[in-house]
């Protein structure tokens, strides 16, 4: 305190609550990484929380965001290889992404790690249950496998009385694989209908809750 000057206590306590609720208020507000459906938020992500996301070019990438500026921001790259007898984590810094860069995004559920040295989805947890069935790839390898068959068959046997019935199941087994393959998403893809955006909010911003 300034020598000469007398406060009060009750001034010198509401001076120590003020500057304290300003630097709450300081650390409070931040920028944050925003994936909306239309006006609605699906994900947000924080400086230091984790994120995987996938480039426009189709690489996959997980680590931990640094800072968030506008429409853009610094990423560290986390590369966790595991062997029999442990694991090894590897940080790569320096990236800095724009919001545009990024094609798409796992869905709630979804876990990306990295394996033979690349990341990509893993088939075996969360969103990904049944996922050989789900994504339309049994259907399509059974119809592959039934039509390279009968077709087999048939030239050992020198009768293709029955084939064409054969390969229309085999290609209506292929069609539903397809279908299902274009209907089953783990990502929110980047478009009119999901965008990404930086914002800057209060720890207590209802928008957030």
């Amino acid at each position: 305190m300034l020598p000469g000057i007398y406060l009060h206590p009750m001034a010198k306590l509401s001076i120590l609550l003020f500057f304290n609720f300003c630097t709450l208020i300081l650390h409070a507000q931040n920028d944050i990484l925003v994936l909306k459906k239309g006006d609605r938020i699906v994900q947000y992500f924080y400086k230091d929380s984790y994120i995987s996301f996938q480039l426009n070019n189709r690489e996959w990438m997980k680590g931990i965001i640094n800072k968030i500026e506008n429409d853009s921001f610094y990423f560290t790259k986390v590369m966790v290889r595991y062997y029999t007898m442990g694991s090894d984590t590897t940080y790569v810094g320096g990236y800095h992404f724009a919001v545009t860069d990024i094609f798409s995004l796992p869905k709630r559920g979804v876990q990306i790690d990295f394996t033979d040295e690349r990341f990509s989805i893993t088939r075996n947890g969360g969103h990904q249950h049944w996922y050989w069935i789900k994504s339309g790839w049994l259907f399509r390898a059974l119809g592959i496998g039934y039509a390279s068959l009968n077709v087999v068959n048939c030239i050992i046997d020198h009768d293709f009385t029955h084939l064409g019935s054969k390969l229309g199941i085999a290609a209506g087994a292929v069609l539903v694989g397809i279908v299902l393959k274009h209907s089953y998403q783990l990502t929110h893809r980047r478009s009119e209908k999901y965008h990404l955006e930086t914002i800057k909010v209060s720890g207590n911003n209802p928008v957030l809750q």
